[in-house]
């Protein structure tokens, strides 16, 4: 049973969550509080200590990033919610941190719930100074990627990645220095977040860094070799996006 606050400061966005949460979830949620602000937010957290929060992004008085930096110990789960077009969502895919775009349904909301009975981990303090700091509109691309491992959360250079490796369900990360991570998402997820740094799906298992490509051989159909030494074929469908990716490198 998880002890749960909303902070949320659409009344009509609140109410539906709690109709939600008390209709499905009343075995799995105890709902302690409703906070409609970022100051009576951090009031609630400090009265109730829950396990969870739906936290909403944008607040009357501060950003749910700024609520959570002033929070001295954060030892709660946390499930953003957030409006479809929110420029946030980039910075907390990055930052591997769970989130609900609204209007919230019920079975996005059972699947959350499914996610933090699976993996009870509460934000770590990197994860929210990473979101305060790529949040904002006119923030440049993360430097560094949350990867969810068995273990916890490594934090990586997106840059020191050379290529990703799909096994299944999950992922192999190759890094620069030799380091490979397993991490437990499936390689579409990693490509949907890494779009727009560089990296190109050369066929259905391989994603490559373009910045550790060493060559590109046209023999044999055609493949990379990347600079830990792997070589990686380019699918045929895929080859004339990956030439014109690969001459501006």
């Amino acid at each position: 049973m998880f002890k749960t606050i909303i902070i949320e400061d659409n009344a009509d966005a609140a109410e539906k969550l709690q109709f939600l949460l008390a209709k499905y979830c009343a075995d799995k949620i105890e709902l302690l509080a409703h906070a409609a602000s970022g100051q009576e937010g951090i009031a609630a957290i400090a009265a109730h200590r829950p396990d969870l929060i739906f936290l909403d992004i944008e607040l009357g008085d501060m950003t749910a990033f700024e609520m959570l930096e002033r929070i001295e110990s954060v030892d709660f789960q946390v499930v953003f919610t957030t409006a479809h077009d929110h420029y946030a969502i980039k910075a907390i895919r990055y930052s591997a941190v769970d989130y609900l775009q609204k209007p919230i349904g019920r079975e996005e909301l059972l699947a959350a719930i499914v996610r933090a009975e699976s993996n009870p981990r509460r934000i770590l303090q990197e994860q929210v100074s990473q979101l305060s700091q790529y949040s904002h509109p006119r923030a440049t691309l993360p430097e560094k990627i949350a990867l969810t491992t068995a273990e916890g959360l490594v934090f990586k250079k997106i840059r020191d990645i050379v290529r990703c490796e799909s096994d299944r369900m999950y992922t192999i990360v190759v890094m620069a220095d030799g380091e490979k991570i397993m991490v437990s998402k499936p390689m579409g997820q990693l490509e949907d977040v890494l779009e727009g740094q560089g990296f190109f799906r050369v066929h259905n298992s391989h994603l490559i860094n373009m910045q550790h490509i060493r060559q590109f051989v046209r023999a044999d159909g055609g493949y990379v070799v990347m600079e830990d030494g792997a070589t990686v074929s380019v699918a045929r469908n895929r080859k004339e996006d990956f030439l014109e990716l690969f001459s501006k490198f």
